[in-house]
């Protein structure tokens, strides 16, 4: 598995004694016919975590067509193998309902696409739902909320921070007020691997349960790596921006007893770790 996210959750099925494989490269795109021909022995394998698509929403704004093609019909290619090998799809969904009409946000929250991004996903999400209705496909989806704990895209935000902290000059955003639920990749890992024997059909979130403010992240990042730069903000509001999200942890916990192990100075510090032992 290729991604952060997919790295991270082969590395510990393997730990786990699961055996692991990834779709061979073969130059193909997820959402094209003959994507998965190369996959060896399809009848062994009893589940399929989806992870593969285009995810960065600004640039869902200016190419929301292809959004849609890769996520959606990625998915259905995925959907179809399983059909077709008869195996379990866990589909990595995304941050879902839009500006909240309550807090904290459970799974039973009303869907809103806010962005192409957020509608790709809202579109694969029906799809396994379909599948599972009239192909008595079986399947889990999970949403996870902000997941931090990779270096690699400095066009994110806390990677942004943590390299304008390591410059030592100062630090610049756009918006200092949005609050997010950030859930460490560690967590959301864990989740991952739990879902994969619960019997049933089923959403799950995977958050933290609190909301930070991007002022309230740079105070973390500043107080774990020791700085104390000054800070500027553009008060530039993103378009169709949501205000806060908070995590309602409550369900995924009753039917899995999973819950976020980390606090976020507890992650951001694992962060840290890993920079400093390369």
């Amino acid at each position: 598995m290729s991604g952060t996210i997919g790295s991270e959750l082969a590395s510990s099925l393997e730990r786990e004694g699961h055996q692991v494989e990834g779709v061979p490269h073969n130059g193909l795109r997820i959402q094209e016919k003959g994507y998965f021909s190369e996959v060896k022995n399809p009848n062994t394998i009893d589940v399929v975590y989806h992870l593969a698509a285009k995810s960065f929403v600004p640039d869902s704004w200016g190419n929301p067509g292809d959004f849609i093609e890769v996520n959606t019909l990625g998915t259905t290619r995925t959907l179809e193998f399983c059909r077709a090998h008869d195996c379990k799809i866990i589909l990595i969904s995304s941050y879902a309902y839009g500006i909240p009409k309550y807090l904290p946000i459970d799974e039973k929250h009303p869907l809103s696409a806010v962005n192409p991004y957020a509608l790709s996903k809202k579109m694969s999400e029906e799809l396994c739902q379909f599948y599972g209705a009239y192909y008595d496909l079986s399947y889990a989806i999970v949403r996870p909320f902000n997941v931090y704990g990779a270096l690699g895209n400095k066009a994110l935000l806390i990677p942004e921070i943590i390299e304008q902290i390591l410059k030592g000059d100062s630090i610049k955003v756009k918006d200092l007020k949005p609050k997010r639920d950030y859930i460490f990749i560690d967590d959301v890992v864990s989740l991952l691997i739990r879902v994969m024997d619960y019997d049933k059909n089923e959403v799950f979130n995977a958050g933290s349960g609190e909301a930070l403010s991007v002022e309230e992240v740079i105070g973390v990042c500043q107080r774990v790596f020791g700085s104390n730069l000054p800070v500027e903000s553009a008060a530039e509001v993103r378009k169709n921006e949501i205000p806060i999200t908070r995590c309602d942890t409550r369900f995924v916990t009753d039917e899995l007893g999973w819950q976020p192990l980390f606090t976020f100075e507890d992650g951001i510090r694992k962060m840290k770790e890993k920079m400093e032992n390369g």
